[in-house]
Parts: structure tokens; C-alpha cells; sequence
């Protein structure tokens, strides 16, 4: 990689900003005069590299003809979660081109994708003459879980609001990609159910719970 320094404030990429819409990414920033082309490069959040990291490979040219085509960069959303964009500016010097190592803020964002959606139902069964019910729990996912990820709450009466409102359970097993339909078991009469995404988990971010 031709890595330079850069010449000076007034080359750098300013002004970051990136909206998503229908699985498409729009980027927009401030594009320099003394810049005719820059190098693009996007990675997940969770192991976004250094410039050190980077080799030529990772890295998009992109023109200032380009841009105003687009009205700016426009890409596909492709992956789950949340990613970072980092924009270079570059420079053709002596017939090649070579890329100024801008490494503060400016020129990096990061911004959430699309959500894995997890759609679940629960369903009841009375037992005759009995003070208890059948309960079963059915679980659609569109990418693995960790058992961690989710946990049911049980309330007598009414339905929890919330992690705080109902005895909290933990899943025993992880759910692979597609249906799981959970064993039923019994709880009270007028006891009820709702699974939740659990507290603090890192990977909350990453899902949409859609209750059915």
C-alpha cells in the first residue's frame, strides 16, 4: 500500500453521513477539491481493522465522477448488524496513485444494518378439570442463537411487560437456523408467558423478536 501522509487539514474527508433504505446503503461527504478519487472500504464493527490491517485488496476506488453520478455511494446492505465504512482520499502523483492515511474520525462511520428477524409463538392448552395448562413455545430464526441471546418470563394473571415483571427463565439449548418447536410443559391456569431478548446481551442488536 502507498500510504502518505496526508498534506494537509484541507484534504481530508469530512462530513461521514449514510442513510439505509430498502437493503441499500447511501453515503454523502465532503469531497475535497485537491481529491480526484477516493478508496472505500466496509467491515463489520465487531473486527474493523486498523490501517495497518488493510492490504489493496480490501480497499474500492471510487471517483469523483462517480459520486456525482450517484450523488454520492450507494452499495448493498449484505450483512446483519452493525458495520463501519472508512473513506480514504486519494491522489495520483507521478502516474501513481498513492493514498493519504487519514486516520481520525472524520472519515469513518458506523452505521446498523439489517436486523435477523425471530419470530416466535406461544400457545395455550386448557387441561380438563385440571388447574393446570399446557404451554408451547415455537421459534423461527434466520441465523443460529446462542441459548444465551433469549429467556421466557412467566406471570400470573397477565402477560410480563418486561424483564423485571415475571419469574425469568432461562433456554436450555441453542436454536438452529429455521423452526424449533420447544417441548410443552405445564404451568398454572392463569399463569402466561412472553419471550424476551435477555439483558446486556451483545448481540441484541443484531435481531428482531416478531411475536405471532
Amino acid at each position: 500500500m502507498n500510504w502518505e501522509p496526508i498534506p494537509s487539514p484541507g484534504y481530508e474527508i469530512k462530513n461521514l453521513q449514510g442513510t439505509i433504505r430498502d437493503s441499500e446503503i447511501h453515503l454523502t461527504w465532503f469531497w475535497p477539491k485537491e481529491i480526484d478519487f477516493v478508496y472505500l472500504y466496509k467491515a463489520s464493527a465487531d473486527d474493523f481493522p486498523t490501517v495497518d490491517e488493510l492490504t489493496a485488496s480490501d480497499l474500492r476506488l471510487y471517483t469523483r465522477e462517480e459520486y456525482k453520478t450517484n450523488l454520492g455511494y450507494i452499495g448493498k446492505v449484505e450483512a446483519f448488524g452493525k458495520f463501519g465504512f472508512r473513506i480514504f482520499p486519494c491522489q495520483k502523483l507521478d502516474g501513481e496513485l498513492k493514498i493519504f492515511r487519514q486516520e481520525n474520525e472524520d472519515n469513518l462511520l458506523f452505521i446498523s444494518g439489517a436486523r435477523a428477524k425471530i419470530h416466535f409463538s406461544i400457545s395455550y392448552k386448557n387441561r380438563f378439570l385440571q388447574g393446570r395448562k399446557k404451554v408451547k413455545m415455537t421459534i423461527m430464526t434466520e441465523l443460529p442463537l446462542d441459548k444465551e441471546l433469549l429467556c421466557y418470563l412467566r406471570k400470573r394473571d397477565s402477560v410480563p411487560i418486561s424483564h423485571e415483571d415475571g419469574t425469568w427463565y432461562p433456554f436450555v439449548r441453542d436454536f438452529p437456523v429455521g423452526k424449533t418447536e420447544l417441548p410443552e410443559f405445564d404451568i398454572g391456569k392463569n399463569d402466561y408467558i412472553r419471550i424476551l431478548i435477555n439483558q446486556g446481551s451483545k448481540s441484541a442488536d443484531l435481531y428482531e423478536l416478531i411475536a405471532e
